[in-house]
């Protein structure tokens, strides 16, 4: 019997209150509409603070309204505070693939993020990279991030890398900012992840 196409859940940075209309979140939906890849790109709740507390919960009942019989075949893609709540999803929950855009290792001292309740704090609420890799396999795990991101140094998403243990799948692209604007190279890992058993 034919594997299911995974769905793609579109999990955006925080503020994004129309999230079709931010970014690159509605190109990149339509884009894979139009190939018949299934691909949630709706609203969260609480856009402003993303706290983890009501992130979390709300991916996993899209996961599973999404894909009903096997919730882990899913897709997700994470910018920015997206992108740490794919990190925290895939501690708890298998998923097919992630795709991080701009992810960062710390709070950066910014106590509104230190609210969302993602970052490691000290020895508290550490990143359980080990689960995640259970939960995700290593091939199916990709990084996008720029040099010149004005909010995320470099450093701090070579901390995601080394965590996960990705070379092959890890992607500096140079110039592109905080992954404002939609990018090519997102599609084609999306088509790769979609490709794997």
């Amino acid at each position: 019997m034919k594997v299911p196409t995974p769905t793609v859940i579109i999990c955006p940075g925080n503020g994004c209150s129309n999230i079709r209309q931010s970014n690159w979140y509605g190109i990149i939906y339509e884009k894979l509409i139009e190939k018949n890849i299934p691909c949630i790109c709706k609203d969260f709740p609480d856009p402003l603070h993303a706290r983890r507390d009501r992130w979390v919960p709300f991916m996993r009942s899209v996961a599973e309204e999404s894909s009903p019989g096997d919730p882990s075949n899913v897709i997700l893609v994470g910018h920015s505070s997206g992108a740490q709540a794919a990190l925290r999803y895939t501690e708890l929950y298998p998923v097919h693939g992630v795709v991080l855009v701009s992810a960062t290792y710390s709070d950066l001292g910014d106590a509104h993020e230190r609210m969302s309740g993602y970052y490691p704090q000290g020895d508290t609420n550490p990143y359980l990279f080990q689960d995640m890799l259970t939960n995700c396999k290593r091939e199916c795990w990709y990084q996008f991030h720029s040099d010149d991101d004005p909010f995320i140094p470099l450093y701090e998403a070579e901390k995601i890398r080394d965590g996960l243990g990705l070379s092959s799948t890890y992607n500096m692209l140079s110039g592109r900012s905080h992954f404002f604007d939609y990018f090519d190279e997102l599609e084609t890992v999306i088509d790769v992840l979609i490709s794997e058993d």
